[in-house]
Formats: structure tokens, sequence, C-alpha cells
């Protein structure tokens, strides 16, 4: 069976002193102001209207750019990715980690590893981001441990001593390879999940023997040693409240630094966690800072409602899984279209996932789809991307040149100062000559600012494009690459090139 080990003037002088005494006694909030690292530089839920975020890692051995810790440095790539169209930075995994997962087994939730620099540099760099306006996140993971962490090693010492300590209570132990499972799941929290297509359980999830224990621990994730030898990650447990109170600890302790939101990696696999313990432990703790981005990594990725993490979950943003699973090819919704040269399953796609994830009041974040071998497909995509209401995160790696290409920094700045491509304008397909080869949409401003036109060909060749705008009311269309302007009439029509688009403003 698992074994579980179960904070006058004078007067007047007298009296302001007083007063001024008190009012310093208090929390921040409690005295009308905020604690200085809560008070935010950006705009109100900065995400509804930031353009793209590029994911940098502060180590040197990941697939990510770095992201040097040297305040000069720091300032000079920050303003590199600013002047290329970003808004913003994700900060993958920067706890001082192992190799797995590029660093998301974390061996210390509460420093940088110290070769690359401090926590205090840290906060600095983020600092600096805010000063040049751009926003500052970290992608985090709560829910499996490096396994030559100094937390598991004492909890191993202390399982294989029969002693129970905080630290054992983190994690799942069992003195046989065969006991069950040690904990329930659903389509939501998935433990053993053997409705998933080609999921097969024994082969990931299982106890796993510690030598040094003496007894085995719950793992999920298969990760990578320095020399590149196999690991077997321990998994939290999300059971124990000293775990809990561990994960809210970490939650709180990034939060301070500054930064502007959190990423929490596979969410949904955490095992004994529920949207009871999330809320206590992570979103309301996100939400109280105020003015903070919060993503559950993987929710909606598995066929269940995404609506539910936005709802249910308190998140305010999940990834467009409807446009993208990456490993199931035929989710490849997208690139599946571009490949076919039928663009319909897009507008089902985000009438079934986006829309409803919007208007429950959540953001969706999309990375740009990956299509090496052909740049105007890659183009295209980009340009679906960026104006169907995407946070875009662009997490192509550090030797990819994606973020260098003129065409897509040209489709960030525009999205970035065009109102009616925010997260959360609205959007009205079109009717064109031939749906099954273009899209056609007006994207309208939430405040009604601004509308723009987009119109794509999904064909390989050069095709004409008529557009039925006879329900658009509007006086002239503006391109916002070249600035032509042209009249409406109850038809638009123009060439387009081989999986090229247009963007316009609508007058």
């Amino acid at each position: 069976m698992p074994i579980s080990f179960s904070k006058n003037c004078f007067v007047c002088l007298l009296l302001v002193g007083i007063v001024s005494a008190r009012l310093c006694a208090l929390p921040a909030e409690a005295a009308g102001g905020q604690h200085p690292e809560r008070t935010s530089v950006l705009p109100q839920r900065w995400w509804e209207s930031a353009s793209a975020i590029r994911t940098v890692s502060l180590k040197d051995d990941t697939v990510f750019p770095q992201l040097l810790l040297e305040p000069a440095k720091a300032e000079a790539q920050i303003k590199a990715l600013k002047e290329q169209g970003f808004t913003g930075l994700n900060i993958f995994a920067p706890a001082d980690g192992g190799k797995s997962y590029n660093g998301l087994d974390a061996r210390d939730h509460y420093r940088i590893e110290p070769k690359y620099g401090t926590m205090n540099d840290f906060k600095s760099v983020v600092r600096i981001a805010h000063r040049l306006g751009m926003s500052v996140i970290i992608f985090e993971n709560v829910g499996y441990s490096a396994v030559d962490a100094p937390s598991f090693l004492k909890a191993c010492d202390d399982v294989r001593e029969g002693r129970a300590s905080r630290e054992s209570r983190w994690f799942f132990w069992s003195d046989r390879s065969d006991a069950p499972p040690p904990a329930s799941g659903d389509t939501f929290f998935m433990v053993r999940p053997t409705w998933l297509l080609n999921y097969q359980p024994d082969k990931v999830e299982h106890w796993a023997y510690s030598e040094r224990a003496k007894h085995y621990y719950w793992t999920r994730w298969p990760g990578k040693d320095a020399e590149g030898k196999t690991i077997e990650l321990p998994q939290y447990d999300w059971n124990s409240v000293e775990w809990q109170e561990e994960a809210e600890k970490i939650t709180r302790f990034w939060l301070d630094t500054g930064i502007d939101g959190i990423v929490m990696d596979a969410v949904n696999w955490y095992v004994g966690y529920t949207w009871e313990k999330g809320h206590q432990r992570i979103t309301d703790v996100i939400n109280s800072y105020g003015n903070k981005y919060s993503q559950p990594e993987g929710g909606g990725a598995f066929h269940e409602d995404p609506v539910a993490w936005i709802t249910e979950g308190g998140w305010n943003s999940v990834q467009d899984y409807g446009l993208g699973i990456w490993w199931e090819k035929p989710y490849l919704v997208l690139q599946n279209a571009i490949e076919a040269g039928d663009p319909r399953p897009i507008e089902e796609s985000l009438r079934n996932f986006h829309d409803r994830v919007v208007a429950a009041g959540g953001t969706l974040n999309m990375t740009f789809v990956d299509i090496k071998d052909n740049p105007e497909k890659r183009h295209l995509a980009a340009a679906i991307v960026a104006t169907t209401g995407q946070f875009i995160t662009d997490w192509s790696d550090k030797d990819d040149k994606l973020a260098s290409d003129p065409q897509i920094q040209w489709l960030l700045k525009t999205k970035a100062t065009h109102h009616a491509l925010y997260q959360m304008g609205l959007r009205r397909k079109l009717p064109t000559n031939d749906d099954s080869k273009f899209y056609a949409f007006v994207r309208s401003a939430s405040d009604g600012s601004e509308r723009v036109l987009v119109v794509a060909n999904f064909w390989a060749t050069s095709q004409n494009v008529r557009i039925d705008v006879g329900g658009l009311h509007a006086a002239t269309l503006t391109d916002l690459r070249s600035g032509e302007k042209g009249a409406v009439d109850k038809t638009v029509e123009f060439s387009l090139p081989p999986f090229g688009y247009r963007l316009f403003a609508v007058q």
C-alpha cells in the first residue's frame, strides 16, 4: 500500500507622527497603497492588448535564446526584442534546475543557478524590462522535482529511516511497485487517462524504485540527467497540505520579484490537484497581486472544455489548442488547413474553442505554426495567428531566424498598434466567391474604436478574391501595409499571391 507521511503645534506634530507610524506598521494594502513590487507599470489586463512575447532562458544549455542577467547586456537584448515587435518576455524555468525539459525539473525553487546570477540580478532585469515598457512572465513547474533536488534527497533519507518530515510529505511513496495509482483523475485532472489515444500508462506513470529511499516513488515524466541518461522524475503530492503550502510559497516568491504573470506547466497532470486547491494555492494567489497573467499550460489540450479553466479554475488565459494540438496530427487545424488549401475548418475551430473562451472572459495564447519548408505558408500561418485574437508566444529555438523575418516583425508591430486585433475583439466571417479557398473576416475592437478586414488566399497559385461586403457599413478600405485606399461597394475584388493575405482598415 502507498505510504503516507502523514505567519498645540507640538501636539499636532505628535499626532501626525503617531498616525504615520501606525500607517507604516500596516501592510501596504491596508495603508491604502500597494507593495512596491505589486505596482504594475503595464496597462490593466495588459495581456488583452499585448502583441507577442519571446521565450528565453537564463541558462546557456536550453533550446531557447539566453537572456543575460548583466544589466547592460540584458537591456540591449530586451531593446532588440522590442525592436522586432515583441511586447514582453517569457522566461522559461528560471529557477535552478536540472537537464530535463529545459530545466523544468527544479532543484531549488528559490534561487537562480549561481553561475548565471542572483535573484537580485533577476529583479533588476525585470525592472529594466518594465522601464522599456515590456512585460515579463515566467514558465514555472510545481508538478515534479529533480531527482537530485536537496528536498527530494532529504525525503528519501527520511523515508528510509522511517522519519515523517515535511519534505517526505511532498512526494508519494509505496513499499511495492504494483500499488494502485496514488490518486484518481478525470478528463481535467489526469492520472492514467486511459481514454487518450495511444496512451500507454504503464510506460509513463508508475512506481519507480529509489535505492536511496528503499521505497518506490510515483513518477510520470521521464527526464535526462547531465550525462543524457534517462531518469524518472518524482511527482509532487498535491494531496499533501505540506506540498500545497510549498507550492503557494513558490508562487508568491516569484510574484514578489515583480513579474507580470506565470504560466504553470502541465497543471492537468498534477496528481491530487483540484479546482479548489488550484484556487487556494495558485490562481487566487496570482490574482491577489493584481494585473497578473495566468495560464494552465496544457489546459484544454485533451479535448476537455477549455472554458472550465477560466470559469472554474480562475485562470485568465488558455492556449488555443483548437487551432493546433502539436502531438495530434488530425488536430493541427491551422497547419492542415494551409496544407490542404481549405480554410473552412479554421472558422469552425475558432467558434467552438476560441470564441467560447473569449465569451467567458478569457484570452487565448497561440504559438507560431512551424512550417519551415515554405516561407509563404509560414507567413500565412503567422498572419492567421496574429489576426484572430491570439496573445502570441514565440517558442522558436535559439537558432531559428523567425523573429528576424521582416514579415513576422511587420505582423507583430501591426497587431500591437491596432485595437481591432487585440485579444478581446470580435470576429465576423464574410462570404467570398469561394470559401473553400479564401478566408475573409472583419475584426472589431471590443470598445468599437476600430475595424480591420483580413483576407487570405489558401491556394498555392495567385487568385482573384471577391468579398461580399453588403453586410459591412463602410465607405473605404485602407491597406495597412501600402496605405492604398479603395471605395467600398457591395463587393470588393482584388488579386492575392500564393498563400497571400491583406489587412485593411475599415472606415
